[in-house]
């Protein structure tokens, strides 16, 4: 899809003492980071605008000189080489810690470095999912488009919702991402129910023919002490039962003005009950496949729709909640061809936007450099009073 304003240019030099800090989890593996392949992007990219980009982990400072331990990637040698970096101002969160041990050691390391130094994160971030949908509910137009949401509150509550929602429920973590446990729970008939969702590592799952009893029991268990939400389980699937949704890409350029980057459809397996890359979904352009599901004159207007609402959420998210260089925004069409909100993602992937064209996947990377770009030349106490509230 074509990109709302011109993608930036490359800029010229960068003062020496100016760098874009990619945060990452440090692990394991050649390299030893998630996301290789953008941050390799990035770093090309950055390069070739005279901007100096390297990806550490929190963890790596070393408070006695202020320096990291720095990844950069060499075009040359092609390959990724280590060095002792100083600490940058400003930082692009692209971490991805897997487990609670990890999630502790960024959290710390983050807080250790936030209490002595001034620490610029690019993107904001973004509540739970309970409060997103708080806060978009205060405008009206994109309140309309919000599923019916609640808190889970042990098996009675989704007995509840079973009545009300017609004999099916869905439920998915409040913090979740990526569509990990994520769970639908569907009467069938003769007193019968199945279970069908994804595990917390992302493998699906699928239980079928229990009593509700037992359903609404192992779905507890399952649950533990985690938070969760409720809603009905909407009908989001193409013709042959895959279950879709629409991506949209909202990003900022040098100016600081949001910009849509690309939409993209993203479509799962009939078996699975979402759509999300990371669960084995592929993706494919929203509007080839909102026309052929909804014709032209309905689709086109459905991809109007998206981008309309898109400018609304990302002002409203920032009117509360504080600034941000980029959100993905996560929709829904059912069956009738009602537009859906359903998720907001302030660390949002990139493989969708391949389906959305070259120019996107360019601007998905570009955009973040620019803006960053334009807060490192900003004056110090300007760039501090506008993002001390993160």
């Amino acid at each position: 899809m074509p990109v709302t304003s011109p993608v930036s240019k490359p800029y010229g030099k960068v003062r020496s003492d100016t760098a874009l800090g990619i945060l990452v989890c440090e692990r394991n593996g050649n390299p030893p980071f998630a996301e290789s392949t953008f941050i390799k992007r990035l770093n090309v990219l950055g390069a070739a605008s005279g901007l100096q980009l390297f990806a550490f982990a929190p963890w790596t400072w070393d408070a006695a000189n202020d320096s990291v331990k720095g990844w950069s990637w060499n075009p040359d040698k092609h390959r990724w080489e280590a060095c002792r970096r100083q600490l940058p101002s400003v930082v692009y969160d692209r971490s991805w810690p897997e487990t609670q041990e990890e999630k502790r050691r960024y959290r710390l390391a983050i807080q250790n470095i936030r209490a002595v130094k001034q620490l610029t994160f690019l993107n904001g971030f973004l509540p739970h999912k309970g409060k997103v949908y708080e806060v978009l509910s205060t405008d009206r137009t994109i309140a309309k488009t919000i599923p019916p949401t609640v808190r889970y509150q042990g098996p009675t509550s989704i007995a509840a919702w079973l009545r009300k929602c017609r004999g099916s429920v869905f439920l998915k973590p409040i913090a979740g991402s990526q569509g990990k446990r994520v769970i639908a729970i569907c009467r069938v008939g003769n007193g019968k129910v199945n279970l069908t969702g994804r595990q917390g590592d992302n493998r699906p799952m699928a239980i079928h023919g229990l009593s509700e009893a037992e359903a609404l029991h192992r779905l507890d268990r399952w649950i533990g002490d985690r938070a969760y939400l409720m809603q009905p389980l909407l009908e989001l699937k193409g013709r042959n039962g895959e279950p879709f949704d629409l991506r949209c890409l909202m990003q900022k350029d040098q100016t600081g003005r949001w910009t849509l980057t690309g939409v993209a459809a993203r479509l799962g397996s009939p078996d699975n009950v979402t759509s999300n890359l990371h669960g084995g979904g592929n993706a494919a352009p929203a509007k080839e496949v909102l026309t052929k599901l909804f014709g032209e004159q309905r689709g086109a207007e459905l991809l109007q729709e998206v981008s309309s609402l898109s400018f609304l959420i990302v002002a409203r998210l920032e009117q509360t909640l504080g600034r941000f260089a980029e959100i993905g925004l996560d929709f829904g069409v059912d069956c009738s061809g009602k537009l859906w909100f359903l998720e907001a993602n302030s660390k949002p992937g990139r493989t969708s936007m391949r389906s959305a064209g070259q120019e996107a996947v360019l601007a998905a990377a570009l955009q973040p450099l620019s803006y960053a770009r334009s807060i490192l030349l900003r004056p110090l106490g300007r760039v501090i009073h506008e993002f001390d509230h993160l």
